[in-house]
């Protein structure tokens, strides 16, 4: 398709070039439009929270439906399995393994087993 071929003239559509037209034809939309004009102004206007409420049907469906693609994703992915600590990734940190493995596996250390190993790293 030619851009010349779909290019439509716009020039009767300016204002300034013939004022007393322009201003026949927007009095001819408002007559034309006037019935449907007064009918909106009788309707009692719409509060915010009217406005607001319009939204919460399609609010409340789009939680619900990425809620269900969530608990898809989570129910194919199966059980979570811990990780297992990696002797490189707590040597990069700074921490010994056995430290890596106290917080990967959930483990409660003792004070003074915890106090070894940070010690121990140190020297």
């Amino acid at each position: 398709m030619n851009f010349e071929d779909d290019f439509r003239d716009l020039a009767p559509l300016d204002p300034a070039r013939d004022p007393q037209r322009w201003e026949r034809m927007v009095g001819g939309i408002m007559a034309a439009a006037g019935p449907e004009l007064a009918r909106r102004a009788a309707l009692p206007q719409p509060g915010m929270l009217l406005l607001l409420s319009d939204w919460l049907r399609p609010t409340v469906s789009a939680a619900a439906l990425m809620a269900a693609a969530a608990a898809a994703f989570l129910v194919a992915q199966g059980p979570a399995t811990a990780p297992v600590a990696e002797a490189g990734l707590a040597e990069s940190l700074g921490y010994p393994t056995a430290v890596a493995d106290w917080v990967y596996g959930g483990d409660a250390p003792s004070v003074e087993a915890l106090v070894t190993e940070m010690e121990g790293a140190g020297r």
